[in-house]
């Protein structure tokens, strides 16, 4: 190798990694020689990037006695996703931090009934991606329906 930097592109997040430097020269007759190790250099990479937020978020009000409504959307395609997080609101305009979060644990499927609704009113929806890190995406684009 030739030049002043490395990329490793084989890390894993979470692995504890020492990395050392070796300078080489051209001795007697054209022979490399190596110096000492460099210091060593320690590095514990953290995945810190959280996936993309999902797409294609719909939303379908199912016609009385059910009334519930079906929330799809497409599925992430990060090796590292864990789930997924459902949101709602009746109120599009509050601060999406302050919307109901609907699933006590990760969501594993791309749909999601909400059956605790009521009649005659208009509900807002959005989702998030979660990775194995615990990176939670941005919000996905809102979806609506109104139980009949």
């Amino acid at each position: 190798m030739t030049g002043t930097q490395y990329t490793d592109r084989d890390f894993q997040f979470g692995q504890n990694y020492r990395y050392v430097v070796r300078s080489v020269s051209l001795g007697t007759e054209g022979t490399q020689v190596e110096s000492l190790n460099s210091n060593a250099m320690p590095a514990s990479p953290r995945d810190v990037y959280p996936p993309a937020a999902p797409r294609g978020v719909t939303a379908a009000a199912a016609p009385a006695p059910l009334q519930r409504i079906s929330i799809f959307f497409a599925a992430n395609e990060e090796p590292d996703l864990a789930g997924y997080n459902i949101y709602r609101s009746t109120d599009e305009n509050l601060p999406k931090d302050r919307w109901t979060k609907l699933n006590p644990t990760l969501l594993t499927r791309t749909t999601f009934v909400d059956e605790n609704v009521e009649s005659g009113k208009r509900y807002y929806y959005y989702v998030t991606a979660v990775d194995k890190a615990g990176n939670e995406s941005l919000p996905s684009e809102t979806a609506s329906d109104t139980v009949p």
